[in-house]
């Protein structure tokens, strides 16, 4: 594994560990234990208490079809990458998404992001993870950075929640400070794919070098991959040898511009 800079001497990082790391471990999960007996979260389709998404709900959900391309995660017949991330020269090695953004995964999502539902992330955490394989091997797990002005707005980074769930599940360190958004730039969900490519374009920067780290992203939905690209890009400039991203769901692209809000979702 990478050898890393000591948590003291990473710039603006937020980085857990030794006795620390543990400390909090055991708040958070005292506090998660708590929050679930007093406010146990209902099921985003059909109001039924106990899970994000209940088993039945769930049942319904779409999962991507496989073989797909490594780095968009898009079908494919034969081979491991498209003919786009060939043609992009992609640098994410590995774009991990288990299911479609449709109801009832869209629903739960919606809750998450726009009903201040935070208790969700470790159950959207625990279904994102269903996409990674068990062998994997990553050094540390960072949030793709929300725009500025949407995390004033809505309180709260939907994908640092997520990839706290997703350390704390895999016990490696959380550095939510590496990575930051320089500008904020206009909602990706209203643009065709060629502008959100150019929207995001030089959007981050890695705060530090990484000389030979390998990364794992996390963000709650991806569309073209745009915005994870971005990121990879400003962690490769730093150094990084391998970059995988992990989000729960993938936007269908023929659904490329789904609503903050649609009528009849269950907030």
């Amino acid at each position: 594994m990478a050898k890393l800079a000591p948590p003291e001497r990473i710039q603006g990082g937020a980085v857990l560990c030794g006795s620390a790391k543990s400390a909090a471990a055991s708040l958070g999960t005292a506090t998660r234990a708590l929050a679930a007996a007093l406010f146990p979260p209902r099921c985003a389709a059909c109001g039924r208490p106990g899970a994000a998404l209940c088993q039945s709900c769930l049942a319904t959900a779409t999962l991507l079809s496989h073989p797909q391309c490594r780095q968009c995660t898009r079908p494919l017949t034969y081979g491991d990458q498209c003919a786009r991330c060939r043609l992009e020269q992609r640098r994410i090695d590995h774009l991990y998404v288990p299911y479609a953004y449709t109801p009832p995964i869209l629903n739960a999502v919606h809750r998450f992001k726009y009903a201040n539902k935070r208790y969700l992330a470790a159950d959207l955490a625990a279904l994102a993870m269903s996409a990674l394989p068990p062998d994997l091997q990553v050094d540390f797990v960072v949030p793709v950075p929300l725009a500025p002005s949407r995390e004033r707005q809505r309180g709260y980074n939907q994908a640092r929640l997520l990839a706290a769930e997703v350390a704390r599940r895999l016990d490696l360190q959380l550095d939510t400070g590496l990575l930051i958004r320089l500008r904020d730039t206009p909602p990706q969900t209203s643009l065709p794919r060629a502008r959100r490519l150019q929207n995001v374009r030089g959007a981050f920067r890695a705060l530090r070098k990484l000389s030979g780290a390998r990364i794992l992203l996390v963000d709650d939905v991806t569309t073209t991959g745009a915005t994870i690209e971005a990121a990879a890009r400003a962690l490769r400039r730093r150094g990084a040898v391998w970059i995988g991203a992990l989000a729960l769901a993938r936007t269908p692209e023929e659904r490329s511009d789904v609503p903050p809000n649609p009528d009849g979702l269950l907030l």
